[in-house]
């Protein structure tokens, strides 16, 4: 039992803390002898002889001191154990150069909010020792946290120098490029972590979000519908796939996926608002209207919410849906919020014609007409040329019945 006494250091020492655990069993030899020793001692001496009667009292009162010494050595052994930051940090007051000590004790800081500290004792666990990966790694995503991305990257790609099939890593620097503006090297290491662990859900998400900034629509609904298929109640993976489904005109697939967001996260206007424009685009006005209203109540300065509103209540094909006063209300609003765009100002024109103000619709029209001019878009400016006849004619605008 001689190694486990902790006279010097073997290899599981390096993963061992305190090792008072393995000194137990190894003990009791070497406790039998100095028992065996006393008593040898005491008959050697002549004390039993001596005592007579007065031994048994003797022992008794050794016994009671040796075990009040102990009982106490015990009690003030045990305020080291009383929790990993107290272990941890009794561990390096003894020996300064346990980088396991530092590394764990910086998991126990950063575990109770404090990761200023934590950082600090992650650097000594890596300068003590540089080729720990998990130290890199852990050290990245503070700093990644913190804000400091530079030296974020720097850890995680020396983390992945150690261990370049570490999906984790690969995923965590990829997050780290993306805070950097740097999405093609982000796509890259995104694509490593699922070329390691292909069922990695949160890597799918994030390589998803990268390919859709990107423009790569197709790409991303690929990788958010794997997404999904393993972490089903994340509310923004299943906007974010919702939204490019009705990108690609796939308005049925659109509108599962926006019930799913809102069945998540019921608050989200502007899942909403799509929701209520996919179930436009199915010709189902009532839904959408009533999509629209909830938006708004949720978000009452939705701008796509009131101009989609106010378009639907201007310009139904059926009577009955129709409110121009509610929708000049609408589109106002969504004008004062919009800074005169010439899409909200065809609305809010349509809506002053529904409301029988067609002096203020051809106005605004012909203000909608100038802006879109502006633009080069030309196909609202014809639309607009259109409705401008009908508003000096007197007529408001209606859509034709699908």
């Amino acid at each position: 039992m001689f190694p486990v006494l902790g006279v010097f250091s073997i290899y599981f020492f390096r993963y061992s803390f305190v090792s008072d655990h393995f000194q137990y069993l190894a003990s009791m030899g070497p406790l039998v002898l100095v028992a065996a020793a006393g008593s040898e001692g005491f008959n050697r001496l002549g004390v039993v002889e001596s005592l007579g009667r007065g031994l048994p009292f003797l022992r008794v009162g050794l016994c009671t001191v040796v075990l009040l010494l102990l009982g106490i050595l015990t009690w003030q052994q045990t305020a080291v154990y009383h929790d990993l930051i107290t272990l941890y940090t009794t561990t390096l007051a003894q020996n300064p150069g346990c980088w396991m000590a530092h590394y764990n004790l910086g998991i126990a800081l950063r575990d109770r909010g404090e990761s200023d500290q934590a950082i600090t004792h992650y650097r000594q666990a890596i300068a003590l020792r540089p080729g720990y990966a998990e130290a890199h790694y852990n050290l990245g995503r503070l700093l990644a946290e913190k804000g400091e991305f530079n030296d974020a990257v720097d850890h995680y790609e020396a983390a992945l120098a150690i261990n370049p099939d570490d999906p984790e890593a690969h995923n965590n620097l990829g997050a780290t490029f993306v805070q950097q503006g740097r999405i093609d090297d982000a796509i890259a290491h995104y694509q490593k972590a699922l070329a390691t662990q292909p069922d990695y859900a949160a890597a799918s998400c994030n390589l998803a979000d990268a390919l859709l900034s990107k423009g790569n629509i197709d790409g991303a609904i690929v990788h958010y519908l794997k997404c999904v298929a393993v972490l089903p109640n994340q509310p923004d993976a299943q906007y974010n796939l919702a939204s490019a489904l009705l990108r690609k005109g796939r308005i049925d697939e659109a509108i599962v996926h926006y019930e799913k967001t809102l069945e998540l996260r019921p608050e989200n206007a502007n899942a909403r608002v799509n929701l209520g424009s996919a179930f436009l685009a199915k010709d189902r006005v009532v839904d959408a209207i009533t999509e629209y209203k909830e938006a708004l109540r949720l978000a009452p300065d939705n701008v796509p919410a009131q101009s989609n509103l106010a378009w639907l209540l201007a310009t139904s094909p059926d009577p009955s849906l129709r409110n121009g006063p509610e929708a000049v209300v609408l589109a106002e609003q969504a004008r004062r919020l919009s800074d005169g765009k010439p899409l909200i100002l065809r609305i809010l024109a349509a809506a002053y014609a529904e409301a029988d103000r067609f002096s203020e619709a051809t106005d605004t029209a012909h203000e909608a007409l100038r802006a879109a001019d502006d633009q080069g878009n030309s196909v609202l400016s014809d639309l607009l040329r259109k409705e401008i006849a009908l508003y000096e004619s007197g007529h408001p605008y209606h859509r034709q019945s699908p």
